[in-house]
């Protein structure tokens, strides 16, 4: 009954005075972890037969959680996290390598290059350019899509994006243009007048933030970092930036 409280008028509600006793846990949280401990298989172990069918499954179905707990008698969550040990054994938690790093990028240009053409659902948030974070978290295979989607729009991407005050093409545009400058430094850097739409603080600051994801190759020169940050960001995809960014929005 408690766990179904919207049905129960008696104890409609109750969540919320539950969740209001562990006030350093969300209320929802609270009841997806009840939810858990209450709708869990008592044996816990899974066998191979059902290992099996969880592939199989998802295969033919796709993550269909709830359907696949109510045929194996398990909790969704439990469901969910089997497929992702048995499915995804290479999976990584905590600090990215540098190889990732460069192996997301890579696909993540590979995507923007096949979805140019394709409309644009939302000016922000994490599906503004319809990137398949599915199919990059196969091709990486270290990590799942949601940490590549959250790794590349909350710390590769620039949070100024949000803010309007930077765009995701300006990243081309500043690499186009520090490659093309040529600079020794960051002092040699006219940042003031490095892109004529951008003031040259907003300028920096994003440059600054760009050296922050390229580990020790953060010791390198200006000019060296410049050439690191080029590979990621791809010039020469400068075209299809803009013309995703163009694009009309379509609700």
């Amino acid at each position: 009954m408690v766990l179904h409280s919207g049905k129960h008028r008696n104890v409609r509600g109750c969540w919320k005075e539950i969740g209001a006793s562990i006030p350093y846990r969300p209320t929802e949280a609270v009841y997806q972890r009840a939810h858990t401990l209450f709708t869990r298989d008592e044996s816990r172990k899974w066998t191979e037969d059902e290992k099996a069918f969880v592939l199989k499954y998802y295969e033919k179905h796709g993550p269909d959680w709830n359907t696949m707990a109510e045929v194996l008698g398990k909790n969704r969550y439990h469901v969910k996290d089997t497929w992702r040990r048995i499915y995804r054994t290479g999976l990584r938690k905590g600090k990215w390598t540098q190889e990732e790093y460069q192996s997301l990028f890579n696909l993540v240009n590979m995507d923007l290059r096949m979805h140019v053409c394709e409309e644009k659902k939302l000016k922000h948030g994490m599906i503004r350019d319809n990137i398949g974070w599915q199919a990059i978290s196969k091709s990486l295979a270290t990590r799942t899509d949601m940490d590549c989607c959250t790794k590349w729009y909350k710390q590769l991407s620039s949070s100024m994006v949000k803010e309007e005050k930077w765009a995701d093409v300006d990243d081309y545009w500043l690499l186009d243009e520090l490659l093309r400058l040529d600079a020794c430094c960051v002092e040699d850097v006219d940042w003031d007048n490095l892109l004529e739409h951008r003031p040259g603080d907003i300028t920096l600051k994003r440059w600054r933030q760009m050296v922050n994801h390229i580990g020790i190759h953060g010791l390198l020169s200006f000019a060296e970092q410049v050439e690191v940050l080029a590979k990621r960001y791809c010039p020469e995809l400068l075209e299809v930036r803009e013309a995703l960014d163009s694009r009309p929005v379509v609700d």
